[in-house]
């Protein structure tokens, strides 16, 4: 058995680091949730089409256009009815296609309704959204701007417009301040998350009224665990949340103008209902197919490929916090238009104690995406309104590889590389500080068999720290970790086992330890006297013997009052 003991560990020096409240957006950007003022411009949203806008919408989507050819329209074959927007869905065998003539017609129309009544809401809204709608978002942007009506409106719209055209930063100035003015009733719906929540989620929050600030509070610590990149400022994703919910009550008033009387009645009630569901979670559906005597409806997996929001629940703390990116047709889903594919990948994080901070030592394994980037950057954010820090580093052999002194405080903490060209690797994990105690320990950080020597200091052991906790060729597992509460000269008793995942403690067996030999035993101890109040320690593990599988490295320390202290690190063996 081979380990090693190092010096105390000196506490770390001034870092560069970079600190963001991430409240600061409110600075310029006001935050969800935020109330009405007395003197809100008032707006009639929840009031009919009027025309000329209604006029040129019940042009489009109900006169009898002669074709360019007999056949009828059949969206499930790919024929484009009502131009491509997500309308066609309802061209079974009796609408016939429009023609590009008639295309051109009815985007020159919807500009000529905006232009004519630019201070009235819906005229500026629905040609904003029509002509989004059908694909033609540079002439919605240019409608958008010349809004006139109620300065709150006109910035969903403008956001509306601007994500539309995939530029989230001005979507999303927009839309904050656009919820800023909102009506209440309006301002409520729009922040809905409903439909995004699963299990017990969903039941806690609708139960909440609409502006209790405990549902405030499960919006915020939503929407910041669903952020798709923490490094980037912004949440283009709550971007996109709000644009939906803002075309949903768009379509409902363009229901009402094409199928009238259609949502006043059972079938329509439950219809909307469940667009509702879908475009909340997915986006506008894109994809269709018969079922029966309906049109089943869906937005395609490509068009909504991700799931950003936790796999597990918001509740569960941050310890449990995972996540699952490939969405399913069932699932929340959402594609950037900025950046993308993007990858999750494995990493190592391993907590030390730091007076009442603690240093995280955090590295992520980006060779296991196809991703090349020149910079990655770590991120460590308390909540909303907590803590962040904020990190950037540029080239790395072995890495990327961080450390940071931060707050002892519950934390979401990410490594995030973006390519040039678009693609994105990201880890990310909750981190809970240390359990407090009169004996503590790190948690055990694996260090590349590569450094030679063991390593004797803790940052020895992060500038050699492991991409991810996994042995592939080598056959051998170093770990770092470090004692704290004693004092210089007290004894100490270590016993170190390895576990397999799932197995019993009957069953654990540590193979072979560097020098021993012998049969395999349960656990491997010794008693050394500490060094001081950091005890730093590693150690070599002979790992030749394991299958390949899941592990637990459990380490156990007891002091001389006998107080016990334990850490755990999992690791993977897969030589495959």
């Amino acid at each position: 058995m081979r380990r090693g003991r190092g010096t105390p560990v000196p506490a770390l020096g001034p870092a560069a680091l970079l600190f963001f409240a991430t409240a600061a957006l409110a600075t310029t950007f006001l935050a969800p949730g935020a109330t009405a003022p007395a003197d809100a411009q008032e707006v009639e949203w929840q009031g009919p089409m009027r025309n000329p806008i209604r006029f040129v919408v019940q042009n489009h989507y109900w006169r009898a256009l002669n074709t360019e050819r007999s056949l009828h329209c059949l969206a499930r074959k790919g024929d484009i009815c009502f131009g491509g927007d997500h309308e066609d869905y309802r061209c079974l065998n009796i609408s016939p296609c429009r023609t590009e003539a008639a295309m051109y017609q009815f985007m020159d129309q919807l500009e000529w309704a905006a232009r004519r009544r630019p201070t009235d809401p819906y005229t500026v809204a629905q040609a904003v959204y029509g002509l989004a709608r059908v694909g033609v978002v540079g002439r919605a942007l240019e409608v958008a701007r010349g809004c006139e009506a109620a300065r709150w409106w006109c910035d969903l719209v403008l956001g509306m417009a601007y994500h539309r055209a995939g530029r989230p930063v001005e979507a999303e100035g927009h839309v904050r301040n656009g919820l800023l003015g909102a009506d209440p009733e309006l301002e409520c719906r729009l922040r809905d998350i409903e439909y995004l929540l699963d299990g017990r989620d969903g039941s806690t929050y609708a139960d909440l009224p609409c502006h209790d600030p405990q549902r405030l509070e499960f919006e915020e610590r939503f929407w910041w665990l669903t952020d798709p990149l923490m490094a980037i400022p912004g949440n283009d994703r709550w971007t996109e949340h709000i644009a939906r919910r803002f075309e949903l009550l768009l379509h409902e008033r363009l229901w009402e103008v094409t199928r009238p009387g259609y949502l006043l009645n059972a079938a329509g009630i439950a219809d909307n209902l469940v667009y509702m569901n879908v475009v909340t979670r997915r986006g506008p559906p894109d994809s269709w197919e018969p079922a029966g005597r309906i049109v089943d409806t869906w937005r395609s997996e490509q068009a909504s490929r991700y799931r950003f929001s936790p796999a597990s629940l918001v509740g569960d703390g941050i310890q449990a916090l995972r996540y699952n990116l490939a969405a399913t047709r069932w699932d929340e889903g959402y594609t950037p238009v900025a950046y993308g594919p993007v990858f999750e990948v494995p990493g190592q994080i391993a907590r030390f104690l730091d007076g009442d901070s603690l240093v995280l030592a955090v590295s992520a394994d980006l060779d296991a995406s196809p991703v090349y980037s020149r910079e990655s950057r770590f991120v460590a954010s308390g909540g909303p309104a907590g803590p962040f820090v904020r990190l950037g580093t540029t080239g790395m052999d072995q890495g990327p590889s961080f450390n940071a002194t931060v707050q002892a405080v519950p934390m979401v903490v990410a490594v995030e590389a973006m390519d040039p060209d678009g693609p994105v690797a990201r880890m990310r994990q909750g981190v809970m500080p240390l359990e407090p105690g009169a004996l503590m320990l790190s948690d055990p950080l694996l260090v590349s068999p590569l450094i030679g020597d063991l390593p004797t200091t803790r940052q020895e052991a992060i500038d050699s720290m492991l991409p991810q906790p996994w042995v592939g060729s080598m056959n051998e597992l170093i770990a770092y970790w470090e004692v704290y509460g004693l004092e210089e000269g007290e004894p100490l008793q270590i016993s170190v086992g390895v576990a397999r995942e799932g197995a019993g403690m009957g069953t654990r067996v540590l193979r072979f330890l560097s020098g021993r030999s012998g049969p395999a035993v349960p656990t491997v101890s010794w008693t050394e006297e500490a060094g001081g109040p950091v005890h730093p320690m590693s150690l070599m593990v002979d790992v030749k013997a394991l299958r390949d599988a899941n592990y637990d490295l459990n380490i156990e320390v007891t002091g001389p009052d006998g107080s016990v202290a334990t850490a755990t690190r999992r690791f993977k063996v897969g030589r495959r």
